[in-house]
């Protein structure tokens, strides 16, 4: 089979979509199957092709709701040579990744006309939502979703704000899926000393970072040997930088090993997220780390941590609530931990990554 994944975000630029696009079509290549990923390009960079991911037309980020994305597009000649191609290549089916972000993948998705899934990674604003980005979003779910042949979702949490926008629609629920090998290889034994907690992120108001300084400062009162690093980068990294001190690291926007070793060697990651999660893949690579997460229960996160997990979840926007269940979590129950190692095995993709080849096999018969 020869499968086009659509991501709307840059490949370069950390993040769970582009985790999940990256490491099922590596997984689908290694069992047999040709696998190409289309993408924007980093904003100020010109498109091109680089192994299996080629990028497409010119980009530039932009905020909204809490958070940045690429807003893309690619002139009609570029998007008939990469029709071209992919049709020449004898693609077969496509999987577009949250199908309203604008513009790339919308716009090569609509002229492949081939059998397609689209996944909805975040949740649709509320009906009554009136600003021009809602109703943008809004509209192009309901031109794209139910032209596909088949509509995903990670978790329950979309489901509700889905049904209200499109009504008919019957999604399927499938996690995203990571190799968390990695992540597992980089655990280290946790030995007696000062507790090391991290934050790992895009260091904006929807991740929460507002919340874990406002917290860190009481867990710092508590336990005067505990430190805390925060990795990452965005609109909010002159506040993390106001809060570096001799117990307070702030290590800039890592890459994926440096990503790894930091959770490898922390005790528990903070993810505050108060809201537009819709899974918690960060929270999965945590705990394939050895490293518990504690966080905020916002509808995704609260979809994977379950049964004893419930016990790392805290009120949304309430830095009392963290600082006190990151103060619990010092010496966390043994049921806790040993949930957690199993829980993140559950969503490797080795484990998860034969549900989406068979999704893409029942549209192609379908067909």
């Amino acid at each position: 089979m020869k499968i086009v994944q659509l991501c709307p975000y840059d490949m370069s630029r950390p993040g769970g979509v582009q985790r999940h696009v990256r490491d099922l079509s590596r997984w689908l290549t290694a069992q047999g199957h040709e696998t190409r990923v289309l993408c924007p390009p980093t904003p100020g960079t010109a498109p091109g092709t680089e192994g299996m991911i080629t990028t497409l037309g010119r980009s530039r980020l932009i905020g909204a709701h809490g958070t940045e994305f690429e807003l893309s597009f690619a002139a009609p000649r570029a998007l008939a040579a990469a029709t071209r191609d992919l049709r020449d290549w004898g693609a077969d089916v496509v999987h577009m990744h949250t199908p309203w972000t604008p513009f790339v993948t919308s716009q090569l998705w609509s002229r492949l006309r081939l059998p397609s899934v689209a996944t909805v990674h975040a949740t649709l604003p509320a009906p009554n939502a009136r600003g021009l980005t809602d109703r943008f979003i809004r509209s192009a779910a309901t031109r794209i979703l139910p032209a596909c042949d088949r509509v995903v979702v990670p978790s329950d949490a979309p489901l509700e704000m889905l049904r209200r926008v499109l009504p008919t629609l019957e999604p399927t629920i499938l996690p995203p899926t990571i190799d968390l090998s990695d992540w597992a290889a980089a655990a280290q034994p946790r030995r007696a000393g000062p507790l090391e907690i991290a934050f790992l992120g895009r260091l904006e108001p929807r991740k929460g970072l507002d919340v874990a300084l406002a917290a860190w400062a009481l867990i710092a009162k508590a336990l005067p040997h505990a430190r805390l690093s925060i990795a990452g980068d965005g609109p909010m990294r002159a506040q993390a930088d106001a809060a570096r001190s001799d117990r307070v690291t702030v290590l800039g926007r890592p890459d994926d090993a440096q990503a790894r070793a930091l959770l490898g060697r922390a005790d528990i990651l903070l993810a505050p997220a108060p809201y537009g999660e819709s899974f918690g893949l960060i929270l999965l690579e945590a705990m394939a780390a050895g490293c518990l997460p504690v966080a905020a229960a916002n509808a995704g996160y609260a979809s994977v941590l379950t049964g004893p997990g419930t016990a790392l979840l805290v009120p949304p926007n309430d830095p009392k609530a963290l600082a006190d269940k990151v103060i619990a979590m010092a010496s966390p129950p043994q049921a806790v931990r040993d949930w957690a190692a199993a829980a993140a095995d559950r969503y490797d993709v080795a484990r998860v990554g034969p549900a989406y080849l068979h999704l893409y096999e029942d549209i192609l018969s379908a067909r």
